[in-house]
């Protein structure tokens, strides 16, 4: 099982929490934004400094690009939110090349800083979003990612959202694409997660109750959790003795470092 912490280098704030969880909590590892700025080169610094593995958080859907990408951008040069860069893709007005173009520079960045390219997701999940893998997923073999984040999360899932429809409406739908990347990622030889959870339990939902729902649903075989410890909330939970508790009334195995060797 392993607690993937999401949004590093998001903000100061962000940093220092998602620290926080790893050091205190059953964090495994993090997924770094590299389009932040200073905020992504702190969060960069800070996960050397504590040994915290770290996977590309690639980001097309908030900020700004690290290249010139128009069809991936508004009038002010920044990201169309994730709604409008889905519609953007299926109606085919989003270029392949600037897709391209972004993920290798975004790549770049993210080997800049030392990290060796182990593990791919994104923000909002974009790479799952249908049509979007097949573009990007040479340049990621290419530079020797081999695990990438499939967010199946169990459509059961969708029916425990309500009356939350927008929730409900993700979990359905992501689960559904991300039935079709599976198949995909196995063809191209990527390594990827059996099962997935994270997605029903993130904020509002976030609790020490709804923790200990999803950990008593989880199915036999190794499990990635998404985490957002960059919320105050999802922290506080994150480090309790509670949550250790928990996870420490069943036969669970946390992946931390030295662990993740074997993904």
């Amino acid at each position: 099982m392993l607690f993937q912490a999401d949004d590093l280098g998001y903000d100061s704030d962000t940093n220092q929490r998602i620290v926080s969880a790893f050091k205190q909590g059953p964090i495994g590892g993090a997924s770094l934004m590299v389009n932040r700025g200073e905020a992504s080169e702190e969060g960069a610094e800070k996960a050397k400094e504590e040994g915290m593995p770290v996977g590309l958080h690639f980001n097309v859907t908030e900020g700004s690009p690290l290249s010139e990408v128009p069809s991936l951008v508004d009038g002010s040069n920044r990201f169309f939110p994730p709604a409008r860069f889905l519609f953007r893709l299926r109606q085919g007005l989003i270029k392949p090349q600037d897709l391209k173009r972004e993920c290798r520079a975004q790549i770049e960045k993210f080997l800049s800083w030392g990290f060796e390219p182990w593990r791919f997701d994104s923000h909002n999940h974009a790479h799952v979003m249908p049509g979007a893998f097949p573009v990007i997923s040479p340049i990621i073999k290419e530079y020797g990612f081999h695990y990438v984040r499939c967010p199946r999360e169990e459509k059961e899932n969708s029916f425990r959202a309500l009356p939350q429809m927008g929730r409900a409406m993700e979990i359905l739908f992501l689960s559904l694409w991300a039935d079709a990347l599976s198949i995909y990622l196995k063809e191209q030889g990527f390594k990827t997660s059996e099962n997935f959870a994270g997605i029903l339990e993130q904020e509002p939902n976030f609790s020490l109750n709804n923790l200990r729902k999803m950990l008593k649903r989880l199915r036999p075989g190794f499990t990635e959790i998404m985490v957002h410890p960059g919320h105050r909330g999802e922290m506080e939970v994150l480090i309790s003795d509670e949550l250790q508790g928990a996870i420490g009334d069943k036969d669970f195995q946390i992946l931390k470092p030295g662990i993740l060797g074997a993904l």
